[in-house]
């Protein structure tokens, strides 16, 4: 009877964690159904034509399971697709299977960190108990299934970060076209060219400009657009000032003279604000890691002595 219990845990900790994993592949399963769904969407025009007519069972089943996942409150994120593919592109994920590719790339982690934990567990599991062994299975999983998530924040982060570095630079080619006498469509080719050894992401970004005003599109809009990707508060301001410089009738030159001296200036107050906080960094490092050594080396022997003198003391006669 006690042998059974253990037995019994370890049955229904299978079972939980195998209910976990199962609700995570779908998850990342509906979002890849999804994003297919949208695109047959996009691409049908008039209600279905022949070629749907000639598969109604898989397009029936597709449905049914749109529909049963759907009712999970939980998945209802995978629900939009362009706010998660906006979300990729942020981070530099253009490509029209960025989706797809994002959801695979979870329900593969949260697999590979399955496989590792069962891996893992018969070596210490002698050492764990059953509370300890659900712990380290649920963190496992959590890992796997969060670690797409933070890689793609991660890209975020470098990206608005190189940037806001290479922004100034940019800004100042950006003039010296304009004086020279292009005009700013061919300024924002010109610069993207230029850049691309230096900054790579304003050179993607910009040439991303360059094709979205050659299609036709309007250029306000492509400028927010591009705010909104990079989502930094420099580059808004900039578009901002665009903007007005079209509305008002204001010379594009004069407007980025302005900024960019502006952005010059910005820049040195930055270095400068760092290279004043390098005194205190270098105080606190001296601190934590000269100190203590020091006061161990000059006082450790005494210590030692102290300690000898105290056993000798408290030792019976």
């Amino acid at each position: 009877m006690g042998g059974s219990l253990p037995l019994v845990g370890l049955l229904v900790l299978v079972g939980v964690v195998v209910f976990v994993a199962t609700i995570m592949i779908l998850g990342t399963g509906y979002g890849l159904i999804t994003h297919r769904q949208l695109l047959f969407r996009r691409l049908q025009i008039g209600g279905p034509g022949p070629a749907s007519a000639d598969q109604p069972t898989g397009k029936t089943f597709e449905m049914g399971l749109l529909k049963l996942l759907g009712g999970l409150p939980w998945l209802a994120e995978s629900n939009d697709v362009s706010a998660r593919r906006f979300w990729l592109a942020r981070a530099g994920y253009r490509t029209p299977s960025a989706v797809r590719t994002y959801n695979l790339a979870r329900m593969l982690c949260t697999l590979g960190a399955i496989a590792i934990a069962a891996l893992l567990l018969p070596i210490a599991g002698a050492k764990l108990r059953l509370p300890e062994i659900f712990g380290l299975l649920a963190l496992a999983i959590g890992i796997g299934y969060m670690l797409p998530p933070y890689w793609v924040q991660r890209r975020i982060q470098m990206r608005r970060q190189e940037a806001e570095l290479g922004f100034p630079d940019t800004l100042d080619m950006l003039l010296v076209c304009v004086e020279a006498g292009h005009g700013l469509d061919q300024s924002l080719t010109r610069v993207a060219k230029e850049m691309r050894s230096k900054t790579p992401v304003l050179s993607q970004e910009l040439t991303i400009i360059s094709d979205e005003l050659r299609a036709g599109k309007d250029r306000t809009q492509v400028m927010r657009d591009f705010a909104e990707r990079i989502n930094v508060h420099d580059i808004s301001a900039f578009i901002t000032i665009l903007s007005q410089s079209d509305q008002y009738g204001v010379s594009i030159g004069d407007a980025l003279r302005v900024y960019a001296s502006e952005m010059r200036n910005k820049r040195i107050m930055r270095a400068e604000e760092k290279a004043n906080t390098m005194p205190v960094k270098i105080a606190l490092g001296t601190i934590f890691f000269t100190v203590p050594p020091v006061m161990l080396i000059m006082a450790g022997p005494s210590i030692m002595m102290l300690l000898r003198a105290f056993a000798t003391m408290t030792r019976p006669l």
